[in-house]
């Protein structure tokens, strides 16, 4: 998010949503869970039997969680959503 490895506008084309996909849009391999103003996150996550992890990158605050579990989904996502509705709106 720092723009060192992509410059702005190449971010923006990665994580901008472009297709409706479970209550956001799915961008370039991230999910766009952000609203109108910008709040919410951006991220992917996604596992197997003995794997799982989940990433959430909050850009206007700046907040990133993530989660790797050695456990069956949705081990990561469960610990990541719990995290996610205790960050400050």
């Amino acid at each position: 998010m720092g723009h060192r490895l992509l410059n702005v506008a190449s971010t923006d084309l990665l994580i901008t949503g472009k297709v409706d996909a479970r209550g956001g849009k799915y961008a370039y391999g991230f999910e766009d869970m952000r609203d109108a103003n910008g709040n919410g996150y951006v991220g992917h996550g996604g596992g197997a039997p003995g794997m799982n992890g989940d990433l959430k990158i909050y850009p206007k605050s700046g907040y990133v969680i993530v989660v790797l579990a050695n456990l069956d989904p949705p081990a990561a996502q469960q610990i990541s959503d719990f995290l996610d509705n205790r960050l400050p709106r």
